[in-house]
């Protein structure tokens, strides 16, 4: 085998390793073997090799089946950290996380507008800030995420159109990129969101759509486990399909779009004004039937196009919505669905309801860094 195979295999063997201890935690030698299907032999030397990195750490012994009390190992979270943000219409809110995805700091400041005059001053103050107050050195970094509501231009890290921040082509990463040796990504924020649910949540779902409902309406796309885009990247803009011809006019400048149709029973364009109806609605009411009745609307379309196995509904809907909510999305949803479509997909709500975007980003940092096999730049 040519020596850079070798190094290929050995970074994929590496994040077989990582992979498993993010997801079961600690493990003796003998469970990897079990669980990733590497040999004995290549377990030893990879493990020996990451302890003296201080990646690994012994963590104690784990309970005889026998023999001897095999010795637990798991990720050392101080090995490295992550730093991952949410980039919103009113505010800007980002984490300091370790590499078991335990948040040791966070920061929140609002925003003013119009917000293109300091918003990449406030990223880099608020970077800066976490980096100082917990003592860490910037080689310790592993990346930042930055989770923004719009559609993304990753050729050239610009925020290409966000209808709800009223921006447009607005270059954000190289500004912030070019202040840090750590790689900066850039991403929309319900992919994040969406992201975080394969991670945290169903992981043994592989294709949904998550949609976030609150200040916005937007979806994000998995897709055999990982962000489906779109060509240019504007895939997932739910909120500005068309269900009314001559509907209501939305921000974007159009008519009929989800957002304001929706917006005309229960407020998704203001985050305070879509808590405050929702809390006092009548489920009974016409408000609350339209609303619905549009939303499974525009989801049986989206089903229709993508077959996928599930739609998980996050935002603030999930911290509102009676169980009933679910039910009864499902039976609208079949109400405008071929019946083969509907049969097998499921209504969920998200696991996460708070942090949704910035846990997302972690992962996203985290499956996209040194310790992990990249292919064509998809999480993996």
């Amino acid at each position: 085998m040519r020596k850079g195979n070798m190094k290929l295999m050995k970074n994929i063997n590496v994040s077989l390793i990582i992979r498993e201890f993010n997801d079961a935690g600690p493990c003796s030698r003998a469970d990897l073997t079990e669980k990733t299907g590497l040999s004995p032999t290549t377990i030893t030397t990879l493990i020996d090799e990451m302890i003296k990195n201080k990646l690994i750490i012994v963590i104690g012994e784990g309970e005889s089946k026998g023999g001897r009390r095999p010795i637990l190992l798991d990720l050392n979270p101080d090995h490295g950290y992550i730093l991952s943000a949410n980039i919103s219409a009113g505010s800007i809110s980002m984490a300091l996380l370790d590499l078991k995805y335990n948040i040791h700091d966070s920061y929140e400041e609002e925003l003013r507008y119009p917000v293109e005059h300091n918003i990449v001053e406030i990223i880099v103050n608020i970077i800066n800030k976490l980096i100082k107050n917990n003592n860490i050195i910037e080689e310790k970094i592993i990346g930042l995420a930055l989770g923004w509501s719009g559609i993304i231009n990753q050729e050239n890290g610009s925020v290409k159109y966000s209808a709800i921040m009223g921006l447009r082509d607005f270059l954000v990463l190289e500004p912030i990129q070019e202040k840090y040796s750590f790689p900066v990504y850039l991403e929309n924020d319900t992919n994040l969101a969406a992201l975080a649910e394969n991670e945290f949540g169903y992981k043994h779902l592989e294709n949904y759509i998550y949609v976030m409902i609150g200040s916005q309406v937007g979806a994000g796309i998995i897709i055999d486990n990982n962000i489906y885009r779109g060509k240019f990247g504007q895939a997932g803009e739910f909120g500005h399909i068309i269900v009314e011809k001559e509907g209501a006019k939305c921000v974007c400048g159009r008519k009929g779009c989800l957002t304001a149709v929706l917006s005309q029973y229960i407020s998704v364009e203001n985050e305070r004004q879509f808590r405050k109806q929702f809390k006092n609605i009548d489920f009974d009411s016409p408000n609350y039937e339209n609303f619905c009745d549009y939303l499974a609307l525009a989801l049986s379309n989206y089903i229709h196009l993508i077959d996928t196995e599930a739609v998980i509904f996050g935002g603030e809907l999930v911290k509102l919505a009676p169980k009933s909510f679910y039910k009864q999305m499902k039976d609208r949803i079949k109400k405008y669905s071929m019946w083969d479509f509907y049969q097998n997909v499921q209504v969920l709500p998200a696991t996460l309801a708070e942090d949704a975007v910035i846990m997302g980003g972690a992962s996203f940092c985290f499956h996209n860094s040194r310790y992990f096999k990249r292919e064509g730049g998809a999480i993996k």
